[in-house]
């Protein structure tokens, strides 16, 4: 994939580098931990230094935010401020000018070979390491250039690999690359060891979830189906199931949603499932979640009055922002929305809404083996 120099800004490119990394993720089994550090430096038009930006991620969510001109750390997830993040902050801050002065000297040589061409000119460094359950650990090394992967280091034959046949670029790139040993040693003993840390930081302020929510709400179409959705809130880790239900047994046929479990952007997590059935079947179907080791199940039926989440629930996600509101239009960074599929149900169209919830009794910890 590869990104015009002439048109594209860094929050373009940041994309790209996103979407490179989506192979290495995509193997992630459940019950793995990981810690992944975005390295971007810039070089813009009319600029006279390289600007560096770090995102730093801990089980794929936003977790710190690196500004390189300050040499500074801030805390991304609000549920971390004030619980330890400035001492994690300050801690990262000091673990990351060696690879900021690396990307730096890469930049000013390849101006250097650009001469006058205008730019901008990006390069990409991407760290990533995974605890698995049984404990061992891999770990990923990856730098680019303007969007594009160039050498990845290979852990097997301790070797950088180039991407692309770029001749050039290779001789700008691999005499600055990180030797194989540094390589090697941060893969398999520093990122792992930042990141038990970091697990073991965060599980000491898991924020307070309270209930987990479950919404059930239909919609009326004039050919003459009707689509149930149920959708859970609140929910306190990723480790959660939500089926439909007809009868007691597991449906299938006519189901449709995410298929994963979402980050509500505010320490909790929310997923939606939902089914076509015929006008009259709904009391047929019930919306069954399991998490933290209880079952909630929300049956769907036929002229049941609405009835949302508590208004002390309504009231909490509308003071946090703009993650979730209470008239089942999910918002979750753009991940979820209440009209951007044209089977997703209204509020204001459904017979049939109701919510239920319950205290779950364990709540699982982000520094243990997530369960099955």
């Amino acid at each position: 994939m590869e990104a015009s120099s002439g048109t594209a800004g860094p929050a373009v490119l940041l994309l790209i580098l996103a979407l490179l990394l989506t192979e290495s993720q995509g193997s992630r089994s459940q019950g793995t931990h990981t810690l992944r550090y975005d390295v971007t430096a810039c070089f813009l038009e009319g600029s006279e230094q390289t600007r560096l930006l770090v995102l730093i991620y801990v089980d794929d969510e936003l977790f710190l935010r690196y500004n390189g001109d300050r040499r500074s750390a801030k805390p991304w997830a609000c549920w971390i401020k004030g619980h330890g993040g400035d001492e994690t902050c300050t801690r990262e801050a000091e673990n990351l000018p060696k690879e900021e002065e690396r990307l730096r000297e890469m930049m000013a040589d390849m101006i250097n070979q650009k001469g006058h061409d205008k730019g901008p000119y990006t390069l990409q460094a991407t760290l990533d390491c995974e605890l698995q359950r049984n404990g061992s650990t891999r770990g990923f090394w990856h730098l680019g250039y303007e969007g594009r992967n160039l050498l990845t280091f290979d852990q097997k034959t301790l070797t950088w690999t180039m991407d692309v046949p770029f001749t050039q670029q290779k001789k700008t790139f691999e005499p600055r690359a990180p030797k194989a040993d540094l390589v090697k040693t941060f893969l398999d003993e520093t990122c792992p060891a930042r990141l038990q840390r970091h697990l073991a930081s965060l599980s000491n302020v898991l924020p307070d979830t309270g209930s987990p929510v479950v919404i059930v709400t239909c919609r009326n179409y004039p050919v003459g189906r009707i689509t149930l959705t149920c959708r859970a809130f609140n929910l306190s880790s990723r480790v959660a199931t939500l089926l439909w239900l007809r009868d007691g047994k597991p449906v299938q046929q006519d189901v449709f949603g995410p298929g994963t479990i979402l980050p509500s952007g505010d320490g909790t997590y929310q997923t939606w499932v939902s089914i076509r059935v015929l006008p009259g079947q709904e009391p047929q179907f019930a919306c069954n979640l399991r998490h933290s080791n209880r079952t909630i199940m929300q049956t769907a039926v036929s002229g049941e009055s609405m009835g949302w989440p508590s208004a002390s629930w309504a009231t909490r996600q509308e003071a946090e922002g703009p993650h979730r509101t209470h008239n089942d239009h999910v918002v979750d960074g753009g991940l979820v929305t209440g009209n951007a599929n044209k089977d997703s149900p209204d509020a204001s169209s459904c017979a049939t809404a109701s919510a239920i919830s319950a205290f779950p009794v364990v709540v699982l910890s982000v520094a243990l083996p997530r369960a099955n």
